[in-house]
């Protein structure tokens, strides 16, 4: 049986609806706690010809509740576990986790060291390692685009001539740049 592919998401939707709703349908109802009042059952339908009295329950008497105090925090292994916990006994060589503090000690960051002055020389020395770096970048780039065209791959090709191009202006405007470090470090007087 084929189905077609415009009924399969409609039909994946209803199979989860129907899912979700089986499942809220079949969850076991929550356990009450041991000081909730019990439910009340449900009153049968009046018999035709009685007379209906209504019975109201009496209001349960309102025990006050005690004042709170602070309890003495007890070690972690005192608490019991929530009920629906899973509880493993400790073996030997386990490691328990330290409790979480509220007061964490703080942390000791390194000393942050002095910036170095961006000097017209430093300036220089920069622009030519990136133009360095670009500039074997072109190399492998081309040899890329290279083989590329001997596989017959036009796209490839087309899309490595484009980043050789623009990894060439960008050479060009880095070899201006480093022109004026140059100039500006023939200025700056020398650094011991």
């Amino acid at each position: 049986m084929n189905v077609s592919p415009r009924l399969l998401l409609p039909i994946a939707g209803a199979v989860v609806l129907m899912g979700a709703v089986l499942g809220v349908a079949l969850w076991p109802a929550p356990a009450l706690p041991p000081d909730a009042p019990e439910p009340v059952a449900p009153v049968a339908p009046p018999t035709p010809g009685a007379t209906p009295t209504v019975r109201t329950p009496a209001p349960a008497p309102r025990v006050p509740a005690p004042p709170s105090v602070p309890t003495p925090a007890a070690p972690t292994a005192a608490v019991p576990p929530p009920p629906n916990a899973t509880v493993v006994p400790i073996r030997p060589g386990d490691v328990v986790p330290e409790p979480e503090s509220a007061h964490p000690l703080p942390q000791v960051n390194d000393a942050i060291e002095p910036e170095q002055p961006q000097t017209a020389q430093w300036k220089l020395e920069k622009t030519k390692r990136i133009t360095l770096l670009l500039s074997r970048d072109v190399e492998r780039l081309t040899r890329e685009r290279d083989a590329a065209a001997q596989k017959g791959d036009e796209r490839e090709r087309q899309r490595l001539d484009t980043l050789i191009r623009r990894h060439q202006d960008r050479l060009r405007l880095l070899k201006d740049e480093a022109a004026k470090h140059s100039a500006a470090a023939d200025l700056e007087p020398p650094t011991q």
